[in-house]
């Protein structure tokens, strides 16, 4: 409520996002990022980090089909590079305390469109009600020539994803 005497900080406020919240915001919330690593770490040799959890959030560096030790594993076959992905999305994600259940925003990187569908089917199989929030996006290249397909996901580290209503 707009004005209102704000529960947590007893301070008046005139919005969620007004000045007196954002200071005492920023004052009593402290949050740090862990890197998840695993081992072996396919994406040591290329500096880049599996991803962080930041409070209870997850961010995941964007996955390919590569095994774990960061040999190439999909061919040029998109259906088992999307589930090579998705395989290494769980792995980073149990690494780092939680598991595909908890994701709620994933980011796909297809280098053609045609493999839409393949996108949904992929979906169905490794996603459930309520679904996750979805980007898809066609790009010219990702990385390598073979390369046809990379996930990247946002998930909850500890909490459930539920349907308001």
């Amino acid at each position: 409520m707009w004005g209102s005497r704000d529960p947590w900080f007893g301070c008046i406020s005139d919005g969620p996002y007004d000045a007196v919240t954002s200071h005492f915001l920023a004052g009593y919330l402290t949050v740090d990022a862990t890197q998840i690593v695993l081992e072996p770490d396919p994406f040591r040799d290329a500096h880049i980090s599996q991803g962080f959890r930041v409070g209870d959030l997850i961010v995941l560096s964007g996955q390919v089909a590569m095994d774990e030790n960061g040999q190439w594993d999909g061919g040029r076959d998109f259906d088992a590079q999307a589930d090579q992905a998705m395989r290494n999305v769980q792995r980073a994600l149990r690494a780092a305390g939680s598991d595909v259940d908890k994701i709620f925003k994933v980011t796909i990187y297809l280098t053609d469109m045609k493999y839409r569908s393949n996108v949904i089917a992929m979906r169905r199989q490794w996603f459930r009600e309520p679904w996750p929030a979805d980007t898809l996006v066609a790009v010219a290249a990702l990385g390598t020539p073979e390369r046809l397909i990379e996930i990247e996901v946002m998930a909850l580290a500890d909490g459930s994803i539920r349907t308001e209503g």
